[in-house]
């Protein structure tokens, strides 16, 4: 990457949904601010442990769009949170929550903010969503203002991804079902007797620094995608060699300005070619855009990013402890 400055991978993200939101007029998070210059940092504070000795849980979803809600109660005010894995932990929407005495963390030198403002922070009692139940979190403050002026919704905030990292997580989107089962260190069922799903597919899932990463393949050329919920459409690099971007089916292209990214090129298309393993996931819309500065904040090798049509395929288990996502495709979307 040359002397690019080190960047806040979360901001990053939000430009690259931004430019999602224009395309598709729909989820943004450009005025997101990065929740922190290191996603493990948020770990370190956040007591994400669920209390009570619950084994499984089922938690129905609601929709928005192209958005999944999740209906749950912080401290006195219950509301909906968007199911969100390319967040890392809990995000608050700044609406509702200015009451909070809130404290900043500085946000880290050279980021693409342009600028030392610092993160806004708070610490809640309590989130209970169903059975499951959470107490003393830390947030992060954002305006989520974007969301719920496009969908007419209100939104209480974003629910991520280590919020539920303990448990083996079924995702049916179709159904607007999640599933989650306890498990041990080694990705093991705690509650043994119930009985497991059985998937046609399964491969190996990268947690790098607390985000979803997956090997596809498109042609002969192995690709590394981020896994994200909260992504209303999947992106594709722009820098991808022509024999990967020419299987793309072009329905048109934008020149795009966006709030501290300036001119963006955009092309919007249908992915058709994306292989996991021997399974074809089908035509998925996608949109065609530079990812260098996502990868330069992911500090990894990043192609794309899947997100709303990926998990209409079929239905996804994911498995934090064992390194795996597993999946049965719909009948007919794997041609």
């Amino acid at each position: 990457m040359g002397n690019m400055p080190r960047l806040s991978f979360i901001y990053v993200k939000a430009i690259t949904l931004f430019i999602v939101f224009l395309v598709l007029q729909a989820f943004a998070k450009a005025d997101i601010p990065p929740f922190a210059e290191n996603i493990g940092q948020i770990s370190n504070v956040l007591n994400d442990d669920p209390l009570g000795d619950i084994a499984s849980l089922n938690i129905p979803l609601k929709r928005a769009g192209r958005l999944y809600l999740i209906e749950a109660k912080v401290d006195d005010q219950t509301g909906n949170f968007v199911f969100d894995t390319g967040a890392t932990g809990l995000v608050l929407n700044s609406t509702y929550f200015r009451k909070y005495t809130n404290y900043e963390k500085v946000a880290a030198a050279g980021s693409i903010v342009g600028s030392s403002n610092g993160i806004k922070r708070v610490v809640i009692n309590r989130i209970e969503v169903g059975a499951l139940n959470y107490k003393n979190i830390e947030a992060d403050l954002a305006d989520l203002g974007h969301i719920e002026n496009r969908r007419g919704v209100k939104i209480l905030g974003l629910f991520g991804l280590n919020m539920i990292d303990n448990f083996e997580v079924i995702f049916d989107a179709r159904n607007n079902q999640l599933q989650l089962y306890l498990v041990d260190k080694e990705g093991n069922r705690v509650d043994r007797n119930i009985s497991e799903q059985e998937f046609d597919y399964t491969q190996k899932l990268d947690l790098h620094k607390k985000i979803m990463l997956l090997q596809g393949q498109i042609g002969d050329k192995l690709l590394n995608f981020c896994l994200d919920t909260g992504a209303e459409t999947n992106v594709i690099d722009s820098q991808l060699p022509k024999k990967v971007l020419n299987t793309i089916q072009i329905n048109r292209s934008s020149k795009l300005q966006g709030a501290n990214a300036g001119s963006v090129d955009v092309l919007y298309g249908t992915m058709s070619e994306l292989k996991l393993g021997e399974k074809q996931l089908g035509h998925m819309e996608t949109i065609i855009t530079n990812l260098e500065r996502m990868r330069e904040a992911y500090d990894c090798a990043i192609d794309g990013m899947l997100g709303y049509d990926f998990w209409h395929k079929g239905i996804f288990c994911i498995n934090f402890g064992k390194g795996t996502i597993s999946f049965s495709l719909w009948r007919g979307d794997d041609l």
